[in-house]
């Protein structure tokens, strides 16, 4: 009876304490993200807020705002709601001005495809976004600018002519924004990115800084105050909280990023505990910080940088307490190596890869910038930017830049590529790394690799033969064929403004996220929703997979036949010199022997009725349907000889075309066809078996009660 009761008594602890969590997250939720205004349904609206970031243009710039009230719905003070207003460039709008609009008001769309991070949840976790249109009217009011945002226009003021700036800027305010593309890949590819990042390095290091630099001029002041008072641990305790509270004012300057404020939670934490003289375990203390971070935010769990903090918080106490009595240096050497190898399962499952040179580097670049860059940062922040200490900060930039242009042309070579881990996999593996600290003993690291290989090999062995993504692109189209790790990639989204591209924000990081190597480049032909971004694919070097269907740059697809890794590809258009870019849309039949793929671009009925004419279709399994859907595409005739039974329209949510046209809709439910959205569904994929076609939708996959999309 005694242990029916213990067991009993757990167990309903455990779901007192499950039920508490899950109705403190509910409450939560309601209180702090959950959208109480009026119902946000695209129509025009009164809106007022204060600008927190600017996006110059040529002719236009996007303001966006912190919404402040709407209509007569004042949003409350603690919850954070963003909005992105286009207003014309002659427009003179500065951070912390007042805005007055008139506008259309819609919740923001974010796009959803496999293998790619999901923008949902970072746009979940720093409030509702909305997104308006082009205002009737806008009032503007300028009004003083507050004491972060000074701040930050401070630091530009005296830092921008270095070559580094946005780095530095980075470790000064938590603004990353001026950090160039070229740079932030090199901190990606050296596993150094999380020094650019306001964490719990840089907040220990601020805490370390203001505590001995308190207690010095403490001890400058009078030799004999410690002498003089019976309790030395009391003077420390409260230089502690000082050092504490100058902490959280720079968290606060930093405009409350979240890494820095579960950096200062953890930090405030392991100093209460330290001088309370408690006795306490290192798993205990993380645990309890843990639980910290979750009252303060229950959706902490959604970040992907606290995870990492946590495991490499756990893993530096774990290897210094295996390596006491150790030399320093040999203490700090097995710290990175096992940050390396501790932080690897995390780093697979999360980026689908890692740098197999963060050790070293960390090795190099961790005592760099903790006891010289942001010692020498701080020291000339605070004394106002000093002549003799910027010709110091002058003389590191020069040889940080260049030692930064010599590391650029190889970063790549420091990135290991591979395919996500999967959550399984991960799980695995740290459940064994626990075991073997706990048993010290190397026999759970074999059976985890036992268990590994067979879950890979079954993997391997339930793999499709060959895959299809239709990613989510808005407005536009960008299709990725894979066999192993070979791609067909068939157009490639559009670009805007010459500088967002969807070739930088969505095919590369699906390609790198999939481990896939594009061998062949097809645009169907140059309109901007499908071939804007050929200068940035180019640019990413990939302009030598053009050559095959595109020889010397000709704008209509090459009408040969390839058998690709067993996959017939087999253009059917265009036959003759259409009228304009539409008409020369290269129709793509791709077969494997048993399942049959058409990829239609924006051709037109017209041409629709010529490809019948000439009998060049045949029944097929899967069609994405030629012009996104469009009234002026899918007639019936086309759509009978093809008699799809998947069809996948591509398409925005957010266009003044209603595409897939609901005729169009009609017209392919009349042949039992089974319809896919990507403005709704997120990116599909279509995999396909020697039995069997399965297709998922991204936003189906990867579904969240708290996400309303």
């Amino acid at each position: 009876m005694l242990v029916i009761r213990t067991v009993t008594g757990y167990f309903i602890g455990q779901t007192r304490a499950c039920l508490f969590a899950l109705l403190y997250t509910l409450v939560y939720f309601q209180v702090f993200y959950h959208w109480h205004g009026p119902k946000i349904d695209n129509r025009v609206r009164q809106i007022e807020g204060q600008v927190v970031a600017l996006n110059a243009l040529s002719n236009s710039q996007f303001v966006t705002l912190k919404l402040n009230q709407i209509d007569q719905y004042k949003v409350p003070f603690y919850q954070r709601v963003i909005i992105s207003v286009p207003v014309a460039a002659k427009i003179e709008v500065a951070l912390g001005t007042q805005v007055k609009a008139q506008t259309r008001v819609r919740h923001k769309k974010w796009r959803v495809n496999f293998a790619v991070r999901d923008a949902r949840i970072y746009g979940f976790l720093h409030g509702p976004h909305l997104v308006a249109s082009k205002p009737v009217t806008v009032e503007i009011e300028t009004v003083q600018s507050n004491i972060a945002q000074r701040y930050r226009s401070w630091l530009d003021t005296h830092l921008r002519d270095y070559q580094l700036y946005g780095v530095y800027k980075a470790l000064l305010s938590a603004d990353r924004s001026a950090i160039s593309e070229e740079d932030r890949q090199l901190f990606r590819d050296t596993g150094t990115i999380h020094l650019l990042a306001i964490s719990g390095l840089h907040i220990a290091l601020l805490y370390a800084f203001c505590f001995y630099g308190i207690k010095l001029v403490l001890w400058l002041f009078s030799a004999s105050l410690f002498r003089g008072l019976p309790q030395a641990h009391s003077i420390n305790g409260i230089v502690a909280l000082i050092a504490l509270i100058l902490c959280a004012l720079f968290v606060l300057l930093c405009q409350l990023p979240i890494s820095a404020q579960r950096a200062w939670l953890m930090l405030a934490l392991f100093v209460a505990l330290y001088f309370s003289r408690l006795r306490y375990q290192l798993g205990h203390s993380l645990l309890l910080a843990l639980t910290l971070v979750l009252v303060i935010n229950p959706f902490a769990l959604l970040d992907v940088g606290m995870w990492f903090s946590f495991f490499a918080v756990a893993v530096i106490f774990v290897v210094l307490r295996l390596s006491t009595g150790r030399h320093w240096l040999v203490r700090y050497l097995w710290v990175q190596l096992s940050l390396c190898l501790g932080l690897a399962p995390l780093s697979l499952l999360v980026f689908g890869g890692l740098s197999w040179s963060a050790a070293l580097f960390n090795l190099l670049f961790v005592p760099l910038v903790s006891f010289i860059l942001l010692p020498l940062l701080i020291l000339t922040a605070l004394s106002a930017f000093r002549p003799w200490l910027m010709a110091c900060l002058g003389a590191f930039d020069t040889l940080a830049a260049k030692g930064v242009a010599f590391l650029l042309p190889v970063s790549e070579h420091f990135w290991w590529s591979s395919s996500h881990f999967s959550l399984a996999v991960v799980l695995a593996c740290y459940i064994a790394i626990l075991a073997m600290l706990m048993l010290r003993s190397l026999w759970p690291a074999s059976y985890a690799l036992v268990l590994l290989t067979a879950f890979t090999s079954i993997e391997r062995a339930w793999a499709p033969s060959w895959q299809m993504d239709v990613l989510d692109v808005g407005h536009g189209l960008s299709i990725v064929v894979s066999r192993g790790r070979k791609a067909l990639v068939y157009d490639l989204g559009a670009s805007y403004f010459g500088r967002y591209s969807i070739v930088d924000n969505t095919l590369l990081p699906f390609i790198q996220s999939e481990n896939l190597s594009p061998e062949l480049t097809l645009l169907s032909h140059r309109d901007n929703d499908h071939a804007g971004g050929l200068r940035h694919w180019r640019a990413a070097g990939y302009g030598e997979t053009l050559a095959r269907f595109h020889p010397g740059g000709r704008l209509t697809c090459n009408q040969h036949a390839l058998n690709w890794h067993g996959l017939e590809l087999t253009p059917l258009w265009p036959k003759f010199a259409g009228t304009n870019d539409n008409a020369n849309s290269c129709v793509l039949l791709i077969s494997d022997g048993t399942y049959k793929v058409l990829l239609s671009g924006d051709i037109s009925m017209k041409e629709e009725a010529q490809l019948v004419t000439l009998n060049a279709l045949t029944p097929v399994d899967v069609l994405v349907s030629p012009h996104h859907g469009s009234r002026t595409s899918s007639s019936a005739a086309y759509i009978n000889v093809l008699s799809p039974s998947e069809v996948i329209h591509s398409s925005s949510a957010r266009t003044n075309w209603q595409m897939p046209h609901p005729d169009v809709v009609a017209r392919y439910q009349a042949v039992g066809a089974r319809q896919w959205l990507t403005k709704t569904q997120g990116g599909i994929r279509v995999q396909f078996y020697r039995d069997k076609i399965v297709i998922k939708a991204a936003k189906e996959q990867k579904n969240y009660w708290f996400i309303m999309d």
